[in-house]
């Protein structure tokens, strides 16, 4: 319970134009970023269409959920062999699985401006649940939340067939969400 307290009020104290605010609007300017490892290389691509819905409340995360989804056909891997193929079969399969998405229930406070996010992952038919730790912090009246992970891309069937030797490409897709959110 004392930690509880004590992370509330560092909260509290870091974002204190957060306080008894709630964001439910996502700006322009929110991203959905990935990476991969080709023999050492690392290629970095995003997502140019992403949609959001949520509601955040720094101060009582007990409420607060939050779903991210992006188009799969809007990967774009730096140039039209690569999109090809992340967009294809082998990878993200768009033609069968037009959406990826994250949908998050729970929003566990660790320490001044983290949160543990905890929900459900799914792309390519496949659906587990994802914790990810996210950062908040500021930026003018509105708030940037941020949140780094790895997808173990065989558990999720990304990057099938020849593809799936992770000594060609690796084992983890570094992913990268940045949320620009206003309040109401």
């Amino acid at each position: 319970m004392l930690r509880h307290v004590a992370i509330a009020l560092a909260v509290a104290a870091v974002l204190p134009a957060a306080r008894a605010t709630t964001y439910t609007r996502v700006l322009s300017g929110s991203t959905v970023s990935f990476s991969a490892t080709q023999m050492g290389v690392t290629m970095p691509g995003h997502f140019s269409r992403m949609s959001a819905q949520v509601a955040f409340d720094p101060t009582h995360a007990a409420a607060d959920h939050l779903t991210v989804r992006v188009d799969t056909a809007s990967a774009d891997g730096g140039s039209s062999q690569t999109t090809a193929l992340i967009t294809g079969a082998d990878w993200l399969d768009a033609a069968h699985h037009p959406q990826a998405s994250f949908v998050a229930s729970r929003f566990t406070p660790d320490g001044a401006n983290r949160w543990w996010v905890d929900g459900t992952f799914q792309v390519k038919g496949h659906s587990a649940p994802l914790r990810v730790l996210a950062t908040a912090r500021p930026q003018g009246a509105d708030l940037a939340l941020d949140a780094d992970f790895d997808l173990k891309r065989l558990q999720w069937g990304l990057g099938s067939g020849a593809w799936a030797d992770t000594s060609v490409v690796g084992a983890a897709l570094p992913i990268h969400v940045h949320l620009l959110l206003a309040a109401h």
